[in-house]
């Protein structure tokens, strides 16, 4: 079981200001062991790639590519190639795309939970 968040965080999340044009919208987001990037974040569109990311009755290499997906569609223009380069000289670490899909999944909400005491 876990805790529901209290619900303040996903409020204040929801009427954040945004551009009338959300494709176009980036900011600065800080990601723990990546730093910071531009992303936005994410439309209600965004679900299905999110969702077949975790989705285990596909392969693990289909899973990835809509993992990648749900990030290259939320980061700033050169930020994917930028992660990539940093990923393979050692300045960010392995996991990165998944921090940035988890960080941006739960951008401006009370999310992650942590679960409940027993």
């Amino acid at each position: 079981m876990f805790d529901p968040p209290p619900g303040y965080d996903d409020l204040e999340g929801d009427s954040s200001p945004r551009s009338s044009q959300p494709e176009h919208y980036f900011q600065d987001l800080e990601i723990e062991g990546v730093g910071t990037i531009s992303a936005r974040r994410p439309m209600p569109n965004a679900v299905h790639s999110l969702a077949m990311a975790a989705n285990s009755q596909i392969d693990v290499e289909a899973r990835t590519d809509y993992l990648v997906l749900f990030v290259r569609n939320h980061l700033g223009e050169g930020e994917l190639e930028r992660i990539y380069f940093e990923m393979i000289t050692g300045k960010a670490p392995a996991n990165s795309i998944e921090r940035i899909a988890r960080s941006v999944a739960t951008w401006g909400t009370a999310r992650p939970t942590s679960p409940s005491s027993h």
